[in-house]
């Protein structure tokens, strides 16, 4: 499986609706780390404009699955922008009948930095499968790259909300030292 990452919405849009939102005009100039290390903190509405292509080849279909589910950010009003390659007899001339769950297909999102955080703590948690896991974490490698300051905001849940919300079916990472310097970690970031 293979991971591509490409920012197609810039901070220069989420800057100009911050500033829509204070009543201040647009200006043409990319925004300071400070400014976006705090409206990503915040989660403010304007990170929702913080678009991003992501293509999955080769990623096995149950996971293309697994993440189709979050469609918050996925989507952007009634266009839909998540694509799979279809399993469709018809046009691939293999019975779909006979194809498994982890036959690879292309899957294709845009979304936005808001569902990145989002979904990050659900598919970084070790409950998740662990070829989702696997799939999201290829993802993130390639953000890390164009967009570091977002990339340490994405967490799994117990890190993200200090606390494992899944009760009963803990992995227990929460008791593990491992999860205490992460927590600590992301303290002293978000601070």
């Amino acid at each position: 499986m293979t991971c591509t990452v490409k920012r197609i919405v810039g901070w220069d849009q989420v800057l100009n609706i911050a500033r829509t939102t204070v009543g201040k005009n647009d200006i043409d100039k990319e925004p300071s780390d400070k400014f976006k290390k705090q409206i990503l903190i915040s989660e403010h509405s304007p990170i929702r404009n913080l678009l991003f292509e992501v293509i999955w080849d080769e990623i096995p279909y149950f996971v293309a699955m697994h993440l189709r589910t979050h469609h918050i950010g996925f989507h952007s009003g009634e266009d839909d922008t998540v694509f799979v390659q279809t399993q469709r007899s018809d046009r691939t001339g293999v019975n779909r009948d006979k194809l498994s769950q982890d036959s690879p297909v292309v899957l294709r999102v845009i979304m936005n930095a808001h569902s990145i955080i989002n979904i990050s703590r659900v598919r970084l948690c070790k409950m998740a499968s662990k070829e989702t896991i696997y799939a999201w974490q290829e993802f993130l490698k390639g953000l890390s790259v164009i967009e570091p300051i977002l990339w340490e905001l994405c967490v799994p849940n117990c890190i993200y909300r200090s606390f494992c919300p899944e009760g009963d079916k803990s992995c227990g990472f929460v008791k593990s030292q491992a999860y205490q310097e992460m927590l600590e970690d992301y303290k002293k970031f978000t601070r």
